[in-house]
């Protein structure tokens, strides 16, 4: 094998990987994936609102939805890789972010006189974070393509 060939080789390798992601980004970035994500936010932070029983048994609902989303995205991902510890951190940061965003909302619905600030909070927080979610999808698979495009 010749030094040129090692790096085709190379080259064709890094290329398949940001195939691999762009399609990931692509199948996770659907609106059933972004909608079941939004239940699930929904679900679990308005459950703070509700008494004590049944505060916990919407738990169950939020596990099926987790669950149901697990099963869709094995089932039909066109490729399954690890995420790579960036992602996880950008993941676990945005999390972060989310929480404290959807804490200040409901302290002001709270603070406004709203009977359920969680749901309100909750409410408002899904629907101000899905066009911002769906875009970040969008601007992350045409960086992906972009860089895969630059290495042809």
């Amino acid at each position: 094998m010749t030094p040129d060939d090692a790096q085709a080789a190379l080259d064709d390798i890094r290329k398949r990987h940001e195939q691999s992601r762009a399609e990931e980004v692509r199948h996770s970035s659907s609106p059933f994936y972004l909608g079941v994500l939004a239940s699930v936010v929904l679900l679990s932070y308005a459950s703070h609102d509700l008494p004590n029983p049944w505060g916990g048994a919407m738990l169950f609902p939020v596990v099926m939805l987790l669950a149901l989303l697990a099963f869709v995205y094995v089932r039909r991902a066109p490729v399954l890789r690890k995420p790579s510890s960036g992602e996880l951190l950008v993941g676990v940061a945005s999390g972060i972010v989310l929480a404290a965003v959807l804490q200040g909302l409901a302290a002001a619905a709270q603070a406004g006189g709203l009977p359920a600030p969680h749901l309100v909070a909750a409410a408002v927080g899904s629907v101000v974070c899905l066009p911002i979610a769906a875009r970040a999808c969008r601007g992350a698979g045409a960086l992906i393509r972009h860089r895969a495009g630059r290495q042809n």
